[in-house]
């Protein structure tokens, strides 16, 4: 199939983008996962500005929960990635294509999940673990978890509508 070089080189840059934020992620992920297991994270060891506690030192559990919302993330960018080097590659309308989208919007959706779901369960794990006459978790849901899944459903359309131009791509193919 014949595309535009334009689409090329805005699919080689956004995959350049992409992998430089893969690092990032995957900094922070393991950052997190080491400081939350090594115990990092007692009041006044590790201080990590977050939306609920702005500012105040990250307990364990928030660490914890931050690699684990973030592996996810990071596949989402590994899939995002390979979709771009087939489009990059000229593979358009194709099924890796629709299905490296599919998976990256599945994984972006796990994220969002894990982002709102991996912290109070862990925070009902240890309230049950520890002796405390008192136990509180608590449940955040924002505008950036609403906007995260919104994001992912949407993708997951795109994704559908992909589908569709690859199957009338194919039927043209035929005709001719």
């Amino acid at each position: 199939m014949v595309f535009s070089k334009d689409v090329s080189v805005g699919a080689r840059r956004l995959r350049i983008g992409t992998a430089l934020a893969l690092v990032v992620v995957v900094g922070i992920c393991l950052y997190a996962a080491i400081a939350g297991l090594a115990g990092l994270g007692q009041p006044g060891e590790v201080h990590i500005s977050s939306a609920s506690d702005s500012g105040t030192p990250a307990n364990r559990n928030e660490l914890i929960a931050a690699a684990i919302a973030g592996l996810p993330l990071a596949i989402a960018l590994w899939r995002l990635i390979r979709m771009l080097r087939a489009i990059e590659r000229g593979q358009l309308f194709t099924g890796t294509t629709v299905a490296e989208l599919r998976g990256f919007a599945l994984f972006v959706m796990i994220s969002a999940l894990a982002s709102i779901l991996v912290l109070p369960v862990l925070d009902i794990a240890t309230a049950l673990a520890s002796d405390a006459d008192t136990r509180t978790v608590t449940l955040t849901f924002d505008g950036g978890d609403f906007f995260a899944l919104l994001v992912s459903v949407l993708l997951f359309f795109l994704a559908r509508l992909l589908g569709e131009a690859q199957r009338i791509a194919e039927d043209n193919e035929q005709i001719v």
